[in-house]
């Protein structure tokens, strides 16, 4: 028999303060939830699978699984562990999950697309910088509250169209508690930067830039790598490039003539579910909707 737990619920070995912390967010609404979450599957009393949730850039409806252990043989386990978390989590009013598994993970990828249902929506590209020259143009500006609604703006317009329903951000998903910064020409948005780290050791990078100002890109990069690196001389510095942007190709290709090291490339799967619109006008009492009896 297989039985599903919180975490917190489980013998894990988690500190007294900790526990309490987990125990808060547990008891939470997901759009208060201010931490991760971790789900376990036992079978007869053994642990056989684990998988971690968090929030996608503090997203109340979009999460990303960051986390997901199996014993040997026990995939239909993983399977019934992920859709018990992912309809505990839609009753909750999430309707967006998402996977970046790196491309040789052919089991874990394998479980999200043939036993969940997850479709593939794009690649995830990590880079490493390192020994990067301390030359640049100073011409970035730390974002003010004034500008996250053309930031917010900029941001989605930026996302090729297909994508923009699963991976678009919301104004209040820009007070998120990262370094960020912005460049723009006469007020127009051209360029936004990102910076988060768990651990204040590993540093990872995430934008969206105007495909006119790529030629900027590098500039932007050598300006947070050296305040990242004046702050910490021991961190490493990692760069995201989604290829859900419109112009990740160039940025994919700019990296390379400068000698970035590719670390991983991911595959994102997704799964997202559609609210039904009840629509209480003309639709309501109509017998027929459209009937074109031609061929396309």
């Amino acid at each position: 028999m297989i039985e599903i737990k919180n975490v917190i619920f489980t013998k894990s070995e988690v500190n007294f303060i900790k526990c309490i912390l987990c125990f808060i967010n547990y008891i939470l609404p997901l759009r208060l939830k201010f931490a991760s979450e971790s789900y376990v599957a036992f079978y007869d009393n053994e642990e056989e699978s684990l998988i971690t949730l968090e929030k996608d850039s503090n997203s109340y409806t979009r999460f990303k699984i960051t986390k997901l252990f199996l014993e040997e043989n026990s995939a239909n386990i993983a399977r019934e562990l992920a859709n018990y978390v992912i309809t505990k989590y839609r009753a909750q009013g999430a309707n967006s999950f998402y996977i970046a598994a790196d491309e040789k993970q052919f089991d874990l990828l394998n479980i999200f697309k043939n036993e969940l249902n997850f479709r593939e929506c794009g690649w995830e590209y990590l880079y490493k910088i390192t020994n990067i020259s301390p030359n640049y143009v100073k011409f970035l500006k730390p974002v003010k509250q004034e500008a996250i609604k053309d930031i917010c703006k900029f941001y989605n317009e930026n996302i090729n169209s297909f994508n923009r329903p699963m991976f678009h951000r919301s104004e209040y998903q820009f007070t998120n508690g990262c370094k960020k910064f912005y460049f723009d020409k006469d007020g127009e948005i051209l360029g936004y930067f990102e910076v988060t780290t768990k651990n204040n050791l590993d540093y990872y990078i995430n934008f969206v830039i105007d495909f006119a100002y790529n030629v900027y890109f590098m500039d932007a990069i050598k300006y947070i790598y050296s305040k990242l690196k004046n702050k910490n001389k021991k961190c490493n510095v990692y760069i995201k490039v989604k290829d859900y942007f419109m112009n990740s190709k160039d940025i994919n290709l700019i990296l390379k003539e400068n000698n970035i090291e590719l670390v991983s490339k991911s595959k994102i799967l997704a799964k997202d579910y559609y609210k039904l619109i009840k629509d209480k006008s003309i639709f309501k009492s109509a017998k027929i909707i459209f009937n074109d009896p031609t061929t396309a």
